[in-house]
């Protein structure tokens, strides 16, 4: 399961089926230009902070900035799924 949102302050995603630990390693990789997704740096720039917590059957990311689910529903699906 792969649910995106758009919240007060940016976007929160679920993903059903996943270590927090292994999601948390993929996005330190955006973050520092080195993923092997096509992370966009211009949409990068737009956030402020990711938080990535473990859930019961999963895990949830929390990103805080000028960002919509609709733009970054795709690129997480690339780079994370």
């Amino acid at each position: 399961m792969f649910k995106v949102n758009n919240t007060e302050s940016g976007v929160k995603a679920f993903l059903g089926g996943f270590k927090a630990e292994d999601i948390a390693a993929k996005v330190q990789e955006c973050r520092d230009g080195q993923c092997s997704c096509a992370c966009d740096p211009q949409m990068m720039a737009k956030i402020e902070n990711i938080e990535v917590e473990a859930e019961e059957n999963g895990a949830s990311i929390t990103i805080t900035g000028d960002v919509k689910a609709e733009e970054l529903e795709p690129m997480m699906k690339g780079c994370l799924l």
